[in-house]
């Protein structure tokens, strides 16, 4: 049986930041303002494996969130004034677990998104395409200048933060005056047929400088967010829950589970609504809805790998790998259900009862 104990202590310190030598490079204040949090989920249950499951499902507070925010914000304003300065016009967005409020750790990074303002691709089939003006000059030249702009833009503003130019998509920012990784993605906007009819921004795609492989690369981080939110509404939180619920676990299991925080959520998204919908007093029996569905897929191998990710662009179990990770994937999940089983009732024996009593377990 898991040490359910050791697994509750690893998930405080990554949600009060103790796993993070950002957080503890701060001030003396800051860091005791987190090692003093007292969370809403640890006063509801009384033994580890229901207090980590609880916990696991529960969005970080909004005030540390903000600090992800906040940090990128900062990196965003010296970039906007540094590449206007130099001739650039650029735009921002962010993209990723953070904006979704899906991330797991009081120090997660965030992606900041620079939008090159000073052309849009497109899809020329589009609706609308005959209203935009073609312009001269070479989009890979454009993106390339852009990066080396931001290198020395970064480099300059940022002297005391170590700026990391190896990555092939992104720049990364660490420690100095930074209180969170901060990864910078030199983009443009790809206006696609769907956008130029709709105008929703979801419908819009981006397209990603990789140096290393010299090429632009499409991703549709907009659309795999609405996805998200909409599901999330749909099932009063549930999927949110469900999400993070399946990340923590991931990170806590001594299996290499090779599932994105991406594929995850794709997995999620594809779950009935239904199954979702707990209210507040049943969260524990989103436990046991995860793990049918994990069981199901596992099951029946040739209807998962037909699971797409929300914006289209892939499968989801697009390797045996991946199928392996799901497998360990619901062994721990199982696992932390016969754990809480056992908690609530170590007389009951009976699974089929002990799955019943967990369904209907109320924890206010």
């Amino acid at each position: 049986m898991a040490n359910y104990a050791e697994k509750l202590a690893n998930m405080r310190n990554r949600r009060r930041g103790l796993d993070s030598v950002v957080a503890l490079n701060k001030s003396v204040s800051f860091a005791e303002d987190s090692v003093n949090l007292v969370e809403a989920y640890e006063s509801r249950g009384t033994t580890e494996a229901v207090k980590y499951a609880l916990g696991a499902m529960q969005a970080l507070e909004e005030k540390y969130t903000k600090i992800s925010i906040e940090e990128g914000d900062r990196v965003r304003d010296q970039l906007k004034t540094g590449l206007n300065n130099a001739g650039i016009p650029v735009e921002f967005e962010y993209q990723g677990s953070v904006p979704l409020n899906i991330h797991i750790r009081f120090a997660s990074d965030i992606d900041l998104l620079v939008l090159h303002g000073g052309f849009v691709t497109l899809d020329w089939t589009g609706p609308r395409a005959g209203g935009y003006t073609q312009l001269g000059g070479s989009v890979w030249s454009d993106m390339v200048n852009l990066r080396t702009s931001c290198e020395s833009v970064l480099e300059a503003k940022f002297p005391a933060v170590k700026v990391d130019k190896t990555g092939s998509k992104s720049i990364a920012l660490t420690g100095g005056s930074l209180r969170r990784k901060v990864d910078v993605v030199p983009s443009h906007w790809h206006d696609t047929a769907a956008y130029q009819q709709s105008r929703n921004k979801w419908d819009r795609e981006v397209r990603i400088l990789d140096k290393d492989a010299g090429k632009l690369i499409s991703n549709r981080p907009f659309l795999h967010m609405q996805s998200i939110e909409d599901k999330d509404v749909i099932t009063d939180g549930g999927a949110k829950k469900a999400i993070r619920l399946l990340k923590n676990i991931k990170r806590d299991s001594s299996h290499d589970i090779r599932l994105t925080s991406y594929d995850i959520a794709g997995l999620i998204w594809h779950l009935d609504n239904n199954a979702l919908r707990k209210p507040y007093y049943l969260e524990l029996s989103l436990l046991v809805e995860l793990q049918n569905y994990l069981q199901y897929l596992i099951d029946n191998p040739a209807y998962a790998k037909t699971l797409i990710v929300p914006d289209g662009s892939r499968k989801i179990l697009d390797s045996n790998e991946k199928l392996q990770s799901l497998k360990w994937l619901k062994s721990e999940l199982e696992e932390l259900l016969e754990s809480i089983a056992q908690e609530l009732n170590p007389l009951l024996t009976n699974r089929a009862l002990a799955i019943k009593q967990l369904r209907e377990a109320r924890i206010f």
